[in-house]
């Protein structure tokens, strides 16, 4: 019974620590989605103080709406929050054996649905085509983008490919992923074209793909001022980033008729629901009709 007592005197701030060394050994997060939970978790920690986890309740949950609230906080990064929130009382239940709230009773705020964001095929083209210089840079973000669209890889992905590991012949590549999961990402002939072309450019050594002129691994947050660059030179007007690419191609491929099983296994997602919620544009009601009329012909029946 003492143990138990004792246990129940934890601080959020060590069952915090506790649970972040969790996220970063057990499941195998990566740096950055850790670095989010710490981030969150000290947030939560100056709202409502150091509380022993045996009495963090309804109380401190409703002193977290009522500051999100008066800081006018997206819901996306509300319902963040206390998703973070919830997962920290699981694991202080679960693995701790700690006497705490129900994580289901923290509930999370609705989070308004919004469109994907892509780019279609001809403002990919449009972009690309405008990238015409011949300097190094330009034959670098010109294979960068072609990489992003002709496999789908995150951006961290693309970033992290070894040249000598690419398979020019079969055109295809071993990642580690999300969640350090190992899959194949494959190319097609115009972007191994356009990685030829940049590596011509260079006599640096780096086993690395993409490197920065100082001949070290090419820095993401760079890459995203080199892609912003490029798209206001570009000419469209359309809000993007370096991952729209990635929803680009999952939407580009479903226009294209093709399955969204194969699209979840392509982007490298365990949940079907994560491809269709977050990376597939909505079609048009000609372009569902022109399949409806394409898949739901019988007219051989008659």
């Amino acid at each position: 019974m003492l143990f138990f007592t004792k246990k129940n005197q934890i601080k959020l701030s060590e069952a915090s620590r506790q649970f972040w060394d969790y996220c970063r050994v057990e499941r195998e997060m990566s740096p950055q989605s850790v670095a989010e939970y710490e981030k969150t978790l000290k947030a939560v920690i100056a709202v409502v103080g150091d509380v022993r986890m045996g009495n963090f309740d309804q109380k401190q949950i409703a002193q977290l709406k009522k500051d999100y609230a008066e800081k006018e906080l997206s819901p996306n990064r509300r319902a963040l929050s206390f998703t973070i929130v919830r997962s920290l009382l699981r694991f202080c239940r679960e693995d701790l054996l700690l006497k705490v709230i129900d994580a289901e009773l923290v509930k999370r705020p609705r989070i308004p649905k919004k469109q994907v964001e892509y780019l279609t095929e001809e403002e990919l083209k449009k972009f690309f085509q405008s990238v015409w210089g011949k300097a190094r840079k330009d034959y670098r973000f010109r294979a960068f983008l072609a990489v992003l669209f002709a496999t789908g890889c995150r951006i961290s992905e693309a970033l992290s490919i070894k040249t000598e590991e690419i398979d020019f012949k079969k055109r295809e590549v071993f990642i580690i992923g999300k969640g350090k999961k190992r899959r194949k990402i494959y190319f097609n002939r115009w972007s191994v074209r356009c990685i030829n072309e940049y590596l011509k450019t260079r006599t640096d050594g780096n086993e690395l793909l993409f490197v920065s002129f100082k001949n070290t691994k090419w820095d993401r947050c760079d890459a995203g001022r080199t892609f912003r660059y490029y798209l206001k030179k570009s000419g469209l007007k359309k809000h993007a980033s370096a991952h729209t690419i990635r929803h680009s191609f999952a939407t580009h491929l479903l226009r294209k008729g093709v399955g969204l099983g194969h699209i979840q296994v392509l982007l490298g997602h365990s949940d079907i629901q994560t491809t269709s919620r977050h990376y597939l544009g909505i079609l048009s009601d000609d372009e569902a009709k022109r399949a409806h009329e394409k898949w739901m012909n019988m007219n051989n029946w008659l």
